[in-house]
């Protein structure tokens, strides 16, 4: 408790800093995203398995996402604006068969996309734009047969495709 000087009274006016104070870090936390349904989330690492479309709420640390066996039919525009901190992505054995322009947007910090083992038919000129900090990219075993012409543009960090 806190005590005025010389004094065996708390300070009224500290003691209302103090709860303002609690009360605005409380507030800041907010209400932290839970693991969604059909996931399994550590601190910094998620995997889902069976799912329908891709979820939006997970973690705020997750660095590390796994699809696997998933039954949604497209990565539309947007779908990882919720994960700003991944640095790995994986999608493999999922149905999906084409990936949506600015799939993969909001993702400044993503280093390794693999999405392997599905079935993709087609993927948009635009679909890795903004993936600044890639470096490592698969795209194996789908059913590819070509890709748009500048697909890989302005994603210099690339060194593996």
């Amino acid at each position: 408790m806190l005590l005025l000087l010389g004094s065996a009274r708390p300070c009224p006016a500290l003691l209302l800093l103090l709860l303002l104070l609690a009360s605005s870090a409380r507030s800041r936390r907010g209400k932290q995203p839970r693991c969604p349904q059909g996931c399994t989330c550590t601190k910094d690492n998620a995997l889902c398995e069976n799912l329908r479309s891709v979820p939006h709420s997970f973690p705020p640390d997750v660095v590390s996402l796994s699809f696997v066996k998933s039954g949604f039919s497209q990565i539309t525009s947007g779908s990882f604006l919720h994960t700003p901190s991944l640095q790995l992505l994986l999608f493999t054995a999922n149905s999906f068969d084409s990936i949506d322009e600015d799939a993969f947007q909001g993702l400044p910090h993503l280093e390794y996309l693999f999405i392997e083992n599905n079935k993709i038919e087609s993927i948009s000129p635009q679909a890795f734009r903004g993936l600044k900090s890639l470096l490592h990219l698969s795209l194996a075993y789908n059913n590819l047969e070509t890709l748009p012409k500048d697909v890989f543009m302005g994603m210099d960090a690339l060194t593996k495709v």
